[in-house]
């Protein structure tokens, strides 16, 4: 299996760093863009080069503070929109880790994404 890491974290300080790190330790290949980047944009460069046949095994690494906010909401649609878009049947699985301070209200919203 061929795995490839995109780094869609394009806003929290020193997340591209830290999966560099994490990606070079395990020697996987790490797709990224600048600092402010659009996430989008890393999602959709990363489906490219895995569809390139660079990987057939896609992780898209997003994390981002009070995913409650209306404009978090659209930036993680905006994301699967293109996943959809760009592969068939894609995204097979999310995994949503939510903080234990953020409760059902999380839950709540990760629902209508």
């Amino acid at each position: 299996m061929r795995v490839m890491v995109a780094a869609a974290d394009t806003f929290r300080a020193a997340a591209i760093e830290q999966l560099e790190v994490w990606c070079k330790r395990v020697n996987v290949p790490l797709i990224k863009q600048q600092f402010g980047a659009d996430p989008a944009a890393v999602v959709y460069d990363a489906i490219q080069a895995a569809k390139a046949g660079k990987a057939n095994l896609l992780i898209i690494d997003y994390r981002r503070e009070a995913s409650y906010q209306v404009n978090l909401m659209e930036e993680l649609k905006k994301m699967k929109r293109i996943m959809a878009r760009e592969i068939s049947n894609v995204p097979q699985e999310i995994l949503l880790v939510i903080d234990a301070t953020t409760g059902q209200n999380a839950i709540n919203q990760a629902k209508n994404v």
